[in-house]
């Protein structure tokens, strides 16, 4: 994530008492963690190129475009708001002074109705909005949160674009907008780094930001990247919790943690944790769980499932009583989870559009459950089926909770009666040893109402079951027929699920932390690990659900499965789903993407004859000592933005290199952390560069201290065009086991010119 986090300490007085406090980044989004898909309809193919699929806790509302959700919703791409990879978004749109904007780069928040009015769509205005997920404010001085982001806005006609705020659920509040009513000119996208102070209100818990693009439509774009928002932190409080504001889904097997406030410590206990489920007894102080010095709290025997709790942390800063903190809050998981993949067949059906089909594929069902009174969206046996039955099949066998089931609800049920009434269900591990279910309740009849709900809880008590057939003995009326609008199977999540990396995904580095979210009775995880799908490895009995892989290859697709295991438990083992990922091609070295124009500057980083500033204090910035190496050569450019933004190979930024050895040798050098060059299969070092006219010496590079002469024509320095260099690391010497610096020179007694340098990597 290319965000620099500026720490600037003041002091706030209240009541007489001195608080301090620092601006502090409390949300930081760049779109770099979204994993793209293939194009749908735009021309230009890509595999991992888009996806409308927000950050997590982020809501995207594309309710207000035409057609959207359907098959008429213009092009799918940007019928809303959606993410893609920059360089591709220009090209498939034809650039039309899209690559103008500099300040984005890699995956990018893009909502295009100009893009979007290229295929057919009903007619009318285009309204597209993304929220962001709750922000954690619970901390923050009122009046000093602040928005920071990039943004390309090409004008046109009515198109507008507002930024608004809401707190704690309330009302939007309109913090920024961009107008372009009455114009008609083509306007070029700046590129605009835009700021917009949020004004929180004094007590405010969270903040919600919405980007709107409204009344437009064959009109242009907004394109936004690096979304930064700070606020002023109170430093004598717990802050940064462990789960976040807001977390959902989470396991009751939880333990709290945060950081301390700066100023507990003297005293003992120095935190005291309040939690609850009740709000109001975590604000009056009544919900006290503990009083400890340690900074985490194990809170497993205090939760249950499907629960929000609220908690905080009070300080012991003072002699007598506690510093309140801010009020958190997480919820808790459901005990079951819905079955997702199933097969339905029947003895018999009424016609191919009343087929067992209906009774699983949700169709008929509306947002709030309620079932529809169209026959068609049912499932009826056919007329003469004594005792019909309709058998479920699932993609394995799950430790089945409960069955919700919605009864036949045509409009004709109060007189005519075609619902199940007494039923015999049996469950099946494999489909051939039945059992059937004890206490299964009588099928309540539907309403033949719109507004119709489940109205029967079928208890499965845990068994393991793949199949489960229900057979009807009775109805609710006099027709020897049948049926069911909908059924509903909820299992106990058994097996691992949701891995990181995701299925089919690549991995951060060659040597991921492999996590996944255990399954419920899990004591420990047997984690099996290869090449071959057909042939995997136990690599580790794990306690936790994570295992941190090793010796892993760049460039290769590894697979995965987990065994949950738990002796006491019937069956003891759960084989999960075997997952896929890919290593990355290679290690980066410095793509020169990370570094800004504040505290991350590219000249802090590698060391030249300059020795920028000397360690002198840039405001908020913990800027290094002097780092200069005495020789000819300038790294970045003198006035910001330092690193290269438009002589660039790959990413947003190059290095720019000026070099003059007639004020003494020209080396540019980065210290590295010890770093394993032969690790993984890494065989090659390979970096880019760019000459420029009348570019004079010999390029080299130097790995620790042994040096490296460029291979190829010593002149290709003075090329302005983009060159790789590729060198055999079998042919340097010295321990590449544990490189600490790597240097870039050009030798020559007179050498002098300026060189661009760009993506520097390891591969296999």
């Amino acid at each position: 994530m290319r965000i620099a986090i500026f720490v600037l300490a003041s002091v706030l007085f209240v009541g007489g008492v001195s608080l301090a406090q620092n601006t502090q980044v409390i949300l930081a989004e760049d779109f770099e963690d979204l994993q793209l898909g293939p194009n749908v309809d735009e021309g230009v193919s890509g595999d991992s190129v888009w996806t409308n699929i927000p950050p997590n806790g982020w809501v995207r509302d594309d309710s207000g475009v035409p057609g959207a959700g359907t098959a008429s919703d213009g092009v799918t791409e940007w019928a809303g708001w959606g993410f893609a990879n920059k360089d591709w978004w220009v090209q498939t749109a034809g650039d039309q002074d899209r690559s103008l904007w500099e300040q984005g780069s890699g995956t990018v928040m893009i909502t295009d109705p100009d893009e979007w009015d290229d295929a057919g769509h009903p007619a009318g205005e285009f309204n597209a909005f993304i929220s962001t997920g709750p922000i954690d404010l619970s901390l923050a001085v009122a009046g000093t949160a602040q928005l920071t982001f990039d943004s390309s806005w090409r004008d046109y006609a009515q198109q507008t674009g507002t930024v608004t705020v809401s707190y704690d659920g309330g009302a939007a509040v309109e913090v920024l907008l961009l107008d372009s009513e009455g114009i008609t000119e083509y306007v070029p996208p700046e590129n605009e780094t835009l700021t917009a102070d949020l004004d929180n209100p004094a007590g405010a818990q969270s903040a919600v930001i919405t980007f709107a693009m409204t009344h437009a439509g064959n009109d242009w774009w907004w394109a936004v990247d690096n979304i930064v928002v700070t606020a002023d932190i109170r430093l004598d409080l717990a802050y940064n919790p462990t789960p976040r504001h807001r977390t959902d889904e989470l396991t009751p097997k939880t333990v709290l943690g945060w950081t301390p406030g700066q100023y507990v410590g003297g005293l003992s206990p120095q935190h005291r944790v309040l939690l609850s489920d009740n709000l109001d007894a975590v604000k009056d102080g009544s919900a006290v769980v503990a009083s400890q010095d340690a900074n985490s709290f194990d809170a497993s025997a205090l939760l249950d499932y499907s629960t929000t709790y609220y908690w905080r942390i009070d300080e012991a800063n003072r002699t007598s009583d506690w510093d309140e903190g801010g009020i958190w809050e997480f919820t808790t998981e459901p005990y079951s989870i819905p079955v997702e993949t199933i097969t339905a067949t029947a003895s018999s059906s009424q016609a191919d559009t009343m087929g067992p089909e209906n009774a699983i594929n949700g169709i008929g069902l509306n947002e709030l459950d309620q079932h529809s009174t169209e026959g068609t969206d049912m499932w009826l046996s056919g007329m003469g089926d004594a005792t019909p039955s309709i058998q479920f099949e699932f993609d394995k066998a799950h430790k089945l909770d409960t069955l919700e089931v919605w009864n036949s609800n045509q409009l004709i049920e109060t007189f005519v009666g075609l619902g199940a009434k007494d039923v015999t269900i049996e469950y099946s591990p494999d489909g051939i040893d039945w059992t059937a279910l004890e206490n299964v309740p009588q099928f309540a009849q539907a309403p033949g109402s719109p507004t119709y709900t489940a109205n029967t809880l079928v208890d499965f008590g845990g068994v393991l079951a793949q199949y489960v057939k229900i057979t009807v003995n009775t109805g609710w009326g006099v027709l020897p027929q049948f049926g069911l609008s909908e059924v509903r199977f909820s299992y106990i999540p058994t097996f691992a699920r949701e891995p990181q990396p995701a299925q089919g995904q690549s991995s951060a580095d060659a040597n991921p932390l492999l996590s996944w979210r255990a399954g419920r009775e899990a004591v420990s995880h047997e984690v099996y690990l290869g090449t071959d799908a057909q042939d995997l490895a136990l690599m580790a009995t794990a306690m936790d659900n994570s295992y941190a892989a090793g010796g892993l290859a760049y460039d290769t697709t590894y697979y995965w499965q987990i065994i949950e295991i738990n002796d006491t438990e019937t069956p003891a083992a759960y084989a999960g789903e075997i997952w896929s990922f890919s290593t990355p091609t290679h290690m980066t070295v410095d793509n020169f993407d990370q570094y800004d124009d504040d505290c991350l500057r590219i000249f802090f980083a590698w060391a030249d004859g300059l020795g920028h500033n000397g360690g002198a204090d840039i405001e908020g910035c913990d800027v290094p000592a002097s780092n200069g190496n005495g020789g000819g050569s300038i790294v970045g450019n003198s006035t910001a933005p330092f690193a290269e933004r438009t002589i660039v190979y790959a990413g947003r930024q190059s290095l720019p290199f000026s070099y003059d050895n007639a004020f003494g040798p020209s080396e540019a050098s980065l210290t590295l952390d010890g770093q394993d060059w032969t690790a993984s299969g890494l065989k090659s070092l390979s970096l880019n560069f760019y000459g420029t006219e009348g570019n004079t010496g010999q390029l080299y590079v130097k790995i620790n201290d042994t040096k490296v002469a460029y291979s190829g024509d010593a002149s290709n320095i003075s090329l302005a065009e983009w060159q790789a260099w590729i060198i055999d690391l079998s042919d340097v010497g010295g321990n590449l086991q544990n490189v600490r610096t790597l240097s870039i020179g050009v030798d020559g007694a007179t050498a002098a010119g300026m060189l661009y340098i760009d993506e520097i990597g390891l591969y296999p």
